[in-house]
């Protein structure tokens, strides 16, 4: 016979997992039983499953704003064939979606550092990130080494987009040969 044990959930999760048990057709007891047994299972071989059910919810959301993922080898073809025009567009279409994507972002998760820095491993899986505090602001490294000086500027595109569309105060965002260099500050803290 299974042991039973009384686990105290606030009465916040209780009314969501209500609300979706209704919207999916499944009693919320049962839906808060798998999720617990969905989660566990992943846990056991890998911990950080809370930052994968968040990564995916992030890729989801850069899906349903217009966003995809493309081969970087295609994307330095298109960015070194020297149209301006198209690299201008691309430039403003990345700044604009990762507007949208850091609002969409604040709403749904904290603006945390680890948050921001996921939206630009997301963004951005070819670069490498490094966080210093610098006084009252966090000093954010984007590496690109290996990779064209339009991939770079790109990737300033979207880091602007980002800081932005997050709600922070940049008081720097360059480029110093193959990094992008951000000085940012107004993170909620974890």
């Amino acid at each position: 016979m299974p042991r039973r044990r009384m686990v105290p959930i606030s009465e916040e999760i209780v009314d969501e997992a209500l609300k979706i048990g209704e919207r999916i057709g499944i009693p919320y007891l049962v839906l808060i039983e798998r999720i617990l047994s969905s989660v566990l299972k992943i846990m056991r071989y890998k911990d950080n499953v809370l930052d994968v059910l968040s990564a995916l919810d992030a890729l989801d959301d850069i899906k349903r704003l217009g966003g995809i993922i493309m081969p970087i080898s295609i994307l330095n073809q298109f960015l070194n064939s020297g149209d301006t025009k198209f690299i201008e567009d691309l430039c403003r279409e990345y700044t604009k979606i990762g507007i949208w994507f850091g609002e969409l972002s604040r709403l749904k998760r904290a603006t945390t550092l680890e948050e921001f820095k996921r939206a630009i491993s997301l963004w951005l899986p070819i670069s490498s990130i490094d966080v210093t505090l610098d006084g009252d602001e966090y000093k954010i490294i984007i590496g690109f080494v290996g990779y064209s000086r339009e991939i770079v500027n790109i990737g300033k595109c979207i880091i602007e987009g980002l800081v932005q569309g997050y709600n922070l105060k940049a008081s720097e965002i360059s480029i110093r040969d193959v990094f992008i260099v951000v000085k940012v500050r107004g993170f909620v803290q974890e």
